[in-house]
């Protein structure tokens, strides 16, 4: 029999403290949705797959040309727009409705399990205060909506691992589905999932009495079974079609890498041990993330009867299982090791491991309580002091040459004579953001976007202004000279008269 020993202690005056926070972060994303300019992707997917039906690309080959297609979030981009309008908020409304997901579920994980406020508190920073997680629910990407609705499936795995209730198993493939729907790279998480989920189904089995087996069996399995076949039909072509067009050649050749990336955009540049910081922090999330598992494991195996050590377990498998499926992806089927953006469902779950380590220390090892708490503190602490030094309305980790579009565009459009009209050409990775404002903003005195690639510069023949990296200047000092920096990377170059 499980014993429930994971009654929250958290009071509605800790709930407000909560809150407040949810709000703060809450109030930053969607800060950051509406005055971040509008990057490279996104505007693809604007322009290349919202005009298009969705329900048709389950089966249309026409819809995978490339893989900007995150079917959910696309889907709610065409309502969001259709409602209220094209804008910057608008397209990037669905990941925050992602983040609010995100927000209530890791809140109510936090509160179901806590014994300690400042373990609560610790929970809520290592689940919610990552920069480079952050930065994909101010993004009109499938990326930010896919984590909210995964955290939406965990909350409800450790649910029914307390009650085995079928409904509860229901709400968490709801909630895979979603997140796969929102971007195919969560399924990953559904298969580790599936497997989770078969283990404790067996394990119950295995351990507790039941004199009508068969039938519990059947209908056990049918929630898994059947709903990963359903899923499998689902998904079969888009993901053929991605295949063959190549869309998962991209990654790293190394699982290491993988790793230490995700480290690496989460620290955002910020030097605490310098040169050594990225090196450093590795080593400590492996620790932390090594001692996890272990305990989990072995509290596992010493108290199985007890529901803390079973979500504990279930925790980190699906952190563990997500990672060696990584790892069958690229001997068997060919497939790298995800980079950056693409492995982002990790890192809930480095945070996640972390926080069920403090909160097993804090239950089993009564005399070490105090240091769980000092260490909870201690990395609460860092968390406010990462997140207050990564403040940042302006830029986005992986389209930071975007940041400044919105603003050149803006630029022409109050410098430009009244009725003059010119033809701008820009450097391919500009080209869908620049014509988006052009646009948005109704510019009529750019009459044309050209996409220039480099070995286009020394045939440019028509185009009186250009926007390049700044460091493509010599490519066309013969013909144009600078006429504005924005940012670190782009420049404006008007044509020499």
């Amino acid at each position: 029999m499980v014993t429930n020993n994971s009654t929250s202690k958290i009071s509605r005056f800790h709930d407000i403290i909560f809150f407040i926070l949810a709000l703060g972060l809450f109030f930053y994303s969607s800060s950051r949705a509406c005055l971040l300019s509008l990057t490279c992707d996104e505007a693809s997917t604007y322009f290349s797959h919202l005009p298009n039906s969705i329900w048709s690309c389950f089966y249309s080959e026409f819809c995978w040309f490339d893989a900007n297609n995150h079917l959910l979030n696309t889907f709610l981009m065409q309502i969001s727009t259709s409602v209220f309008g094209v804008s910057e908020w608008t397209l990037r409304l669905p990941n925050l409705i992602g983040h609010i997901i995100y927000l209530i579920f890791s809140i109510l994980l936090i509160r179901k399990n806590s014994k300690s406020l400042f373990l609560g508190i610790v929970g809520f920073c290592l689940l919610n205060l990552n920069p480079f997680l952050l930065e994909f629910f101010s993004l009109a990407r499938g990326y930010g909506l896919g984590v909210g609705w995964m955290m939406m499936s965990i909350y409800f795995l450790f649910c029914w691992i307390e009650s085995k209730e079928f409904t509860l198993g229901i709400y968490c493939y709801v909630g895979a589905f979603f997140a796969v729907l929102s971007n195919f790279i969560f399924l990953n998480y559904w298969a580790c999932l599936t497997a989770v989920l078969i283990f404790f189904i067996l394990e119950k089995q295995i351990y507790e009495k039941n004199e009508n087996r068969i039938n519990s069996l059947f209908k056990s399995f049918g929630l898994p079974i059947f709903s990963s076949l359903g899923l499998f039909f689902l998904v079969k072509n888009p993901i053929q079609f991605l295949k063959s067009k190549g869309e998962f050649a991209f990654g790293t050749e190394k699982l290491s890498d993988s790793f230490v990336e995700l480290v690496r955009v989460s620290l955002m540049s910020q030097g605490y041990f310098n040169p050594n910081t990225t090196a450093i922090f590795v080593l400590i999330s492996l620790v932390l993330s090594g001692t996890s598992i272990l305990f989990a494991i072995f509290y596992f195996l010493k108290q199985r009867d007890k529901l803390f050590s079973r979500i504990h377990l279930a925790g980190v498998s699906l952190m563990v299982l997500m990672i060696l499926a990584m790892v069958v992806q690229f001997y068997l089927i060919d497939i790298k090791y995800l980079m950056g953006r693409k492995s982002i469902m990790l890192l809930p779950f480095f945070g996640l491991s972390t926080y069920l380590l403090l909160e097993s220390i804090y239950r089993n090892k009564g005399k070490y309580k105090n240091w769980a708490v000092g260490l909870a503190l201690l990395i609460s602490v860092f968390s406010f002091n990462h997140i207050y030094r990564t403040f940042d309305l302006k830029e986005t980790t992986e389209w930071s040459y975007d940041a400044y579009t919105k603003d050149m565009i803006h630029y022409l459009d109050g410098n430009l004579k009244e009725n003059q009209e010119i033809e701008l050409g820009v450097f391919w990775i500009y080209g869908p953001s620049s014509e988006f404002y052009q646009q948005y903003l109704s510019i009529k005195k750019i009459k044309k976007v050209n996409r220039l690639r480099e070995e286009d510069f020394n045939e440019i023949e028509t185009a009186e202004l250009i926007y390049i990296r700044k460091d493509q200047m010599d490519i066309v000092r013969n013909k144009y000279i600078l006429e504005k920096e924005f940012g670190s990377a782009g420049v404006l170059l008007k044509k020499k008269k």
